[in-house]
């Protein structure tokens, strides 16, 4: 299991070493063409900043998110006061219900709102408590890795490079002078680097998914078992009609949405389960590994 961690961790370190590197060259490329445009980098990072630092009040109004007191729900509340104790949070997350039937869970926050961890109506019914255990288990890690912090940076950089790159190409339209003009070249070549850059972000979204997962496999005794039924369950369960409410918050969810309607519900099958190369593919455009790909990572977690 630490050698599958240590890897794991390693694999993330890279891939957030590539996004820096390249919009780092990228960087470099506009400040030799032009020092104006570096304001707008100045401009596109302070607005992708505020966005991070005022979301969580944001998601929680889009959502109807109702905290969660010790009385409301004892259970569900110590749960989670528990499962912080034991991934060392100094801090007790805020607890949610979100008014969905589809079971699912997400981790939120920012150093000016705090940290929350909020579960669907569908999740409490649908999933047994040791399973609803193991899914706070992940989202709690997903707190405890700074997920939310490092995952604001590696989404802005490619965002930032491919309105830069707008601006550019846009900008030298409207030129009517006879100098040499780069302008759209460079903005051609921003937005492909930016193309990669969010290509990138994904799979370090990816990357993180799994880690969330060893913590949950870590923290809750069985933890591994527990999330793999929980994961079954999920994708059992999941109402395709609510589907379109959920897809903007994708990225924060235990379990993408839109990965459902083809997967047998039971963890064996789903084990057993040959994924075509048209899935592949289209998992390179996802926020979430596939749940057969993570239920492969956690059984190796259970026998490790």
């Amino acid at each position: 299991m630490k050698m599958s961690l240590l890897r794991l961790k390693l694999d993330m370190m890279l891939t957030m070493a590539l996004i820096i590197g390249l919009f780092v060259m990228a960087f470099t490329l506009i400040v030799g063409t032009t020092f104006g445009i570096v304001w707008g980098i100045a401009l596109a990072l302070g607005f992708n900043v505020f966005m991070w630092l005022v979301s969580p009040y944001m998601l929680q109004a889009m959502y109807r998110l109702r905290e969660v007191k010790p009385e409301d729900n004892t259970w569900l509340y110590r749960t989670v006061e528990r499962v912080a104790k034991r991934s060392g949070l100094r801090f007790m997350p805020k607890v949610f219900i979100a008014p969905f039937s589809t079971p699912n869970a997400f981790a939120f926050g920012s150093p000016i709102y705090g940290y929350g961890v909020a579960v669907t109506e569908g999740l409490l019914r649908y999933l047994d408590e040791d399973e609803v255990e193991a899914v706070i288990g992940h989202e709690i890690g997903h707190i405890k890795h700074g997920d939310m912090h490092v995952m604001m940076i590696a989404t802005a950089l490619p965002s930032m490079l491919y309105y830069l790159g707008r601006a550019l190409m846009w900008s030298a339209a409207y030129r009517d002078d006879r100098e040499e003009n780069w302008g759209p070249l460079i903005g051609v070549l921003l937005s492909i680097l930016a193309f990669i850059l969010y290509l990138l972000s994904l799979r370090l979204s990816r990357l993180r998914e799994f880690y969330a997962d060893a913590h949950s496999a870590l923290v809750v005794e069985n933890g591994a078992r527990k999330l793999q039924r929980a994961l079954a369950k999920i994708v059992t369960h999941t109402n395709l009609k609510e589907v379109p409410n959920l897809t903007s918050a994708r990225a924060l969810l235990f379990s993408d949405p839109l990965q459902v309607g083809d997967v047998d519900p039971a963890v064996r099958a789903l084990l057993e389960r040959e994924v075509t190369l048209a899935e592949r593919i289209m998992s390179i455009f996802s926020t979430h590994p596939r749940p057969e790909d993570r239920i492969r990572r956690l059984e190796e977690l259970a026998k490790g």
